[in-house]
């Protein structure tokens, strides 16, 4: 339970300090992220080449699993001549080959999940400049980059078009 007030304090808290100085002449406006993201020229971009990547990726894949398949059948239809140590070294192929290609599903997703993260930072990199111009121009003191922190924010201060009309000049 003291855990619980204290969380419910440092609410209070950082609520009061939100509203104090901005009936204090304070003006405060948000930005929503993943529109910058998705809408921005940058966004798409990346976005096409985070498909790319998967594309080509899933090709590779692909190719893997026509393989084993292969190998499968190879299997199955010589499986009666085979001896038992050839079967054994042909179903350990196989079962090697289906290792490699669940770690390539694997690599596949982390170097995937990696690349576009690594595209999110270098857009909200660019896009921060931008934001700072906007909020200057405009005379926001405070720009929220969660909205959904506070709970409501009237959409007259959202500042997201400004920004991205400013990040796709970049």
């Amino acid at each position: 339970k003291i855990l619980h007030l204290s969380v419910l304090s440092l609410v209070f808290i950082i609520v009061s300090g939100l509203l104090l100085p901005a009936a204090a002449g304070t003006k405060v406006g948000y930005i929503n992220l993943n529109r910058l993201v998705k809408e921005s020229t940058q966004g798409k971009t990346a976005s096409a080449n985070i498909e790319k990547m998967k594309l080509e990726k899933q090709a590779v894949i692909s190719k893997k699993l026509e393989e084993i398949n292969a190998t499968k059948i190879d299997l199955q239809a010589k499986n009666e001549l085979l001896k038992e140590d050839e079967k054994k070294d042909r179903l350990d192929s196989l079962n090697s080959l289906i290792k490699e290609y669940k770690r390539m599903i694997t690599d596949a997703k982390e170097d995937i999940e990696k690349e576009d993260r690594a595209l999110v930072a270098q857009i909200l990199k660019q896009a921060d400049s931008a934001l700072k111009k906007v909020a200057k121009k405009k005379k926001f003191t405070m720009i929220l980059k969660d909205p959904n922190a506070i709970g409501y924010l009237d959409p007259s201060v959202d500042i997201t078009d400004d920004v991205l009309k400013e990040l796709n000049k970049l």
